[in-house]
């Protein structure tokens, strides 16, 4: 067998893996509207996924957060220049609801207020995948406010904080397809418990390519397996 073949085959079926097919084992949530979750149980925070549409909660391994190709959008540069040059490719689950797309928010609805001291720091602790992440609010004059930015490195500015209670919005940016799993952190001071910290907790992100550019990833592999069946006869 031609390993040159095999070998770009099997780099062909990778991309379909992360760009395009969901991971066997968590449950696709590509659109209505889900929480990154904090809660807090049997004095230990609680992260996970919240599917709001149906009521249902996962564990963060459990659920693929899904970033559609309708999430395709280009850097317009100035203020924005943290996603890239002007026109820099970069895919963008929205503050403002699209039918299209998942509506993903950070909710601490399920922490009693009168429980905590002060708000929950959540953090950006590491990235790992194809691109970046981005995670930017915007204030009531269109200025993002960057909150989280791994291009230039994962430190202690790469953070929000919730307040106990509360649901909050924001736009989630990607810079290019392909899976990626991103953790985040919760801590907060808890009126009995005292300083708590759910330590880094993995999420799971698909960035799905422009239906063209999969097409032809996997008319290329139709293609391969093709050849290679061929091949044995």
């Amino acid at each position: 067998m031609n390993t040159d073949i095999l070998s770009r085959g099997m780099a062909v079926a990778c991309l379909l893996g992360t760009a395009g097919l969901p991971l066997p084992a968590a449950t696709p949530l590509s659109v209505g509207h889900a929480d990154v979750g904090i809660g807090y149980e049997s004095g230990a925070f609680n992260l996970h996924v919240h599917d709001e549409e149906n009521d249902i909660e996962y564990s963060p391994a459990d659920a693929l957060l899904v970033v559609g190709s309708a999430a395709l959008q280009f850097s317009p540069g100035g203020n924005l220049s943290f996603l890239g040059p002007a026109g820099t490719p970069v895919w963008v689950l929205p503050q403002q609801q699209n039918p299209e797309l998942l509506y993903l928010g950070i909710g601490a609805e399920e922490l009693v207020p009168a429980e905590w001291i002060g708000n929950i720091e959540f953090s950006l602790k590491s990235v790992s995948g194809p691109g970046e992440f981005f995670l930017w609010d915007t204030d009531p004059f269109g200025k993002p406010l960057v909150l989280m930015n791994s291009s230039n490195g994962v430190d202690a500015a790469d953070q929000t904080r919730a307040i106990p209670g509360s649901h909050s919005d924001y736009n989630w940016g990607f810079s290019a397809p392909g899976i990626y799993s991103v953790s985040f952190e919760a801590s907060g001071i808890h009126g009995t418990d005292g300083l708590q910290s759910s330590g880094p907790v993995a999420y799971q992100f698909e960035v799905v390519p422009e239906p063209g550019e999969l097409a032809m990833v996997a008319l290329g592999l139709g293609a391969m397996v093709l050849l290679l069946g061929n091949r044995k006869r």
